[in-house]
């Protein structure tokens, strides 16, 4: 019975925290507010046309991070799709990686800020599945970026070299840690029928991304709360309590 309830406490701390689409391997425990034009990604996961999709997103935050040199140290941002078809299966394609990501000014009216995202490293490439596939799930994340950040010599030309991409690999490549939030959405190309039969649709609880490597923690500044936003809680408190509600 206890054992029962530990699993059903960590299932409900990990329903409650999960930013990220499903099956996505660097899950996001905060939230990012992601807009094309004035379509705002709500709830996370929301079908998005594709012809919105043409330009960047607005992206914005609720809380950042701090050190101490600066209260707007800078960020990297990373869109990954995780359900390209190639070869009878799924895999990963990056459609953008900018560094040097920093807060923006704050609207008053507005429980988050957005961020200034500079269109490289990799700039931005539009959403485009195949005709007739299902739905692309589409992550949005952001990390503290670390000093002296580059991309590695292997990325050279990601640019021109998207897939298949692994996510994991890449953030522990690249020395970014967990992500500071997250967010996905789902684009579909329903301008056609499909001339060709596609893999089955990922598993929810896999990753797409061969043989993927965990990312370290990164032990950076703490995030710091935006306005009158809450510090960011931990996942291991959120499921202690859970655990502490379940033995009463």
């Amino acid at each position: 019975m206890f054992a029962k309830s530990i699993l059903t406490a960590a299932a409900v701390v990990g329903a409650a925290t999960a930013q990220t689409g499903p099956g996505f391997p660097v899950p996001a425990s905060q939230p990012l507010v992601v807009s094309f034009g004035n379509n705002t990604v709500s709830p996370a996961g929301e079908l998005i046309p594709r012809p919105e999709t043409a330009n960047p997103p607005n992206v914005s935050v609720t809380s950042w991070y701090a050190t101490s040199e600066s209260n707007n140290a800078p960020g990297v941002l990373l869109i990954v799709d995780l359900d390209v078809p190639r070869n009878g299966t799924r895999v990963q394609l990056v459609h953008w990686v900018a560094s040097n990501v920093t807060l923006g000014p704050r609207v008053s009216s507005s429980n988050s800020t957005p961020l200034v995202i500079p269109n490289g490293p990799v700039p931005y490439l539009q959403p485009s599945p195949p005709v007739g596939d299902i739905p692309h799930n589409y992550n949005v994340v952001v990390f503290q970026q670390p000093a002296n950040f580059s991309l590695p010599a292997q990325y050279s030309n990601l640019t021109n070299n998207r897939f298949p991409f692994n996510v994991s690999q890449f953030v522990a490549d690249t020395g970014l840690g967990q992500p500071l939030a997250g967010s996905y959405f789902q684009v579909q190309n329903l301008t056609g029928t499909a001339t060709t039969t596609y893999p089955p649709a990922r598993s929810p609880t896999s990753t797409s991304s061969g043989n993927g490597t965990a990312p370290p923690q990164f032990e950076g500044a703490a995030a710091q709360p935006l306005g009158d936003r809450a510090v960011w809680v931990g996942v291991s408190a959120a499921l202690l309590t859970g655990l502490a509600a379940f033995a009463l």
